[in-house]
């Protein structure tokens, strides 16, 4: 006689009950609410830089010479231009202001001319590039930023500008350390 699967009942026989078992049910889970993190405070707004002026342009070729484009502009290879502020006192002021025309623009003294790198020379890269600096009231020049860039140049240009000495900008014969723009052009000699 062959044995029976338990839960069948064979004829003449009783299939054993099923026997409920209590288990504890798990505790419903609630769900998740994300946890928010408020900030302390509200963040102030940065003020965005005016774009610098339209001012002549600066023209600096293979061989190191440079040439001044516009009008009213002299020959010492420089053109600024920017935002407004104001000097003031009879004494240099130390607090940086930005370039604006009431001021007389910084005159290059010393300092090497820019050349092409041999990249730029090979790519032939020509343009306008737009470096801004600080030039202090003792002529040097730190903090460029490039704003405008070519391919190749921006560190040589970018060196040979923190290596110059110039006069500084002046308002009313008193100099001033200003934020200053440089606009630089750059032509492969023909």
């Amino acid at each position: 006689m062959r044995p029976l699967r338990p839960g069948l009942a064979g004829p003449g026989l009783v299939a054993p009950k099923r026997v409920a078992v209590n288990r504890p049910k798990a505790p419903a889970q609630k769900p998740a609410v994300p946890v928010v993190a408020q900030p302390k405070e509200i963040p102030a707004t940065i003020p965005l830089e005016r774009d610098p002026e339209p001012t002549p342009e600066v023209a600096a070729s293979a061989d190191g010479g440079a040439t001044v484009g516009g009008t009213g502009a002299s020959g010492d290879g420089i053109v600024g231009g920017g935002g407004g502020g104001e000097g003031g006192g009879g004494a240099a002021s130390r607090e940086r202001v930005d370039f604006d025309d009431t001021m007389t623009a910084p005159k290059l003294l010393d300092g090497p001319s820019i050349e092409y790198s041999i990249e730029a020379l090979q790519q032939r890269i020509e343009g306008l590039m737009v470096v801004r600096c600080v030039v202090t009231v003792e002529g040097t020049v730190y903090g460029c930023r490039v704003l405008k860039s070519l391919p190749f140049m921006d560190e040589a240009v970018v060196s040979v500008l923190q290596a110059r000495r110039y006069k500084p900008a002046m308002l009313n014969d008193v100099p001033l350390e200003v934020n200053y723009t440089f606009r630089i052009k750059l032509r492969l000699p023909r």
